[in-house]
């Protein structure tokens, strides 16, 4: 949060001493034998309601250790973070429904607040049990006892709690429906608990472990969980991780190819009408006709700006086949094309792939406005790989478009199919160009149609820019007409 900066902004350093202090007391207080105290009862409760008492434990325990950091100078750290987390709570939360998230909220701000907050009559109900159970966990906080006696007063507390708001809430709406803690072995791996009932809740529960082991996965190294999301219980799924070394590149850059590329996305891109008013010549604007006496400002002109909208992803087989001048030729073509984006608003994501200790690396090849390089090695993983692009591109509304490179089929990890399924659902267009293979047919049945195949390594400059050129006129469609 701090490295690399300095001197560190005051306001910062105080952020960071109340996350410190937050997270040292509930290791103090021992929040997890709170936890392990009620773990036994979670088994027996329905699914949605365990995520209820999961909200009311979690934000209780946020509020105890900070009513004890409170009693010192440490109080006003924690009382800058909780400020900030509050104002990021509310975000998520929707109006004009009633939902267990804005109970939450109210009780949250309610606990700290001086000043007498307007809860809506549907809330007030609940909120006296929950400012109840402030008050309690307050003087617990206060009782000259041992750490294990407040921990089991602590736990009654939050069971007596859930026996009043059970009829009240029991029925409410959830919008965050992770769960907030899980039992962990002596390793620290997270246990999944048998339960006792069969069926759909069972069902369910799985779901939603894969779920939250699958958002963990999103800012990790080891994104092996999204693949198996995806790809299901796939027994051929290998290892997947975010490489973070690189070396820089040093491509030859082709000028000649940047400016038809360039040219290629300002004529054939999509339009955006600007209009200028109030000008000195141009069209006549009617709405500005009563200006021609007074300044002679009473004409327009009408522009077709280009709207760049393109996510464009160039997904690298970088296997042991591809050293030596195949791979210098691909760090040709990746330069080449991020020099002809520079300046749009298109996004241009280039990733490789390959195999070090049967695990699926993908390392990325642009980091700002850098080019990156790695050395090609082991075999390929062409359908884990695209599974991972697909996930990772942006999903705001503008066109996206994986351009695959390999130059042969895949042989490690999941089948393709997997990875050109994922794209469909997506709505991500996907063309894989098979580079200098011989046996066109095996990668053929891998990718269908979606596979154009090149005879060497050097059409794949002019290959691409027919290929980008082909995608805005005709949105992607029929480029195996193109190509061939």
């Amino acid at each position: 949060m701090v490295v690399g900066r300095y001197p560190i902004p005051f306001k910062k350093f105080d952020y960071l001493i109340g996350i410190v202090t937050h997270e040292a007391l509930h290791r103090v207080e021992w929040t997890n034998l709170v936890w392990k105290n009620i773990e036994s009862l979670f088994d027996e409760m329905k699914v949605l309601h365990m995520i209820m008492i999961h909200k009311i434990i979690y934000f209780g325990e946020d509020i105890y250790v900070d009513m004890i950091s409170n009693k010192s100078v440490l109080g006003n750290y924690t009382k800058t973070v909780r400020d900030i987390a509050i104002k990021r709570y509310l975000l998520s939360l929707k109006p004009e429904e009633t939902t267990i998230d804005e109970l939450i909220y109210l009780w949250w701000l309610d606990s700290f607040s001086d000043k007498t907050i307007a809860v809506p009559d549907v809330y007030k109900e609940p909120l006296a049990v929950l400012r109840e159970l402030t008050n309690s966990l307050k003087e617990v906080g206060n009782l000259e006892i041992g750490i294990t006696e407040r921990c089991g007063k602590r736990s009654a507390l939050y069971l007596d709690a859930w026996e009043k708001l059970e009829g009240i809430i029991g029925r409410w709406k959830i919008i965050d429906k992770g769960l907030l803690w899980y039992p962990f072995n002596e390793d620290g791996a997270a246990l999944a608990k048998k339960k006792k009932v069969s069926g759909k809740q069972d069902d369910h529960m799985d779901d939603m472990l894969h779920e939250i082991e699958t958002r963990l996965a999103f800012d990790s190294t080891d994104i092996t969980p999204i693949i198996r999301s995806v790809v299901g219980d796939d027994e051929k799924i290998v290892p997947t991780s975010r490489w973070n070394f690189n070396i820089p590149a040093h491509p030859v850059v082709d000028s000649r190819l940047v400016a038809r590329l360039r040219a290629i996305f300002q004529n054939y891109a999509d339009r955006r009408v600007m209009l200028s008013r109030g000008l000195l010549n141009g069209r006549i604007d009617k709405r500005r006709l009563y200006r021609a006496s007074i300044n002679g400002r009473c004409f327009q002109e009408k522009q077709n700006i280009p709207q760049m909208d393109w996510n464009i992803c160039l997904l690298i087989d970088a296997s042991g086949s591809m050293r030596g001048s195949n791979w210098r030729m691909v760090e040709n073509t990746i330069g080449t094309m991020h020099k002809s984006f520079i300046g749009f608003q298109n996004r241009l994501q280039a990733y490789a792939y390959f195999e070090v200790d049967k695990i699926c690396m993908i390392s990325g090849l642009i980091k700002k406005k850098k080019l990156l390089s790695i050395p090609p090695s082991g075999r390929t993983a062409s359908g884990q790989a695209i599974i991972a692009a697909a996930y990772f591109m942006p999903h705001d509304g503008r066109r996206s478009f994986i351009i695959h490179i390999t130059d042969g089929e895949s042989n490690f990890g999941c089948d393709v199919s997997h990875g050109i399924e994922y794209c469909k659902e997506k709505h991500v267009h996907l063309v894989t160009l098979g580079c200098g293979y011989k046996d066109r047919e095996e990668m053929a049945k891998q990718y269908g149609n979606t596979i154009q195949f090149l005879d060497h390594f050097g059409q794949l400059p002019n290959v691409l820019e027919k290929l980008l050129k082909w995608t805005l006129i005709y949105g992607g469609k029929q480029n195996s007409k193109m190509i061939c």
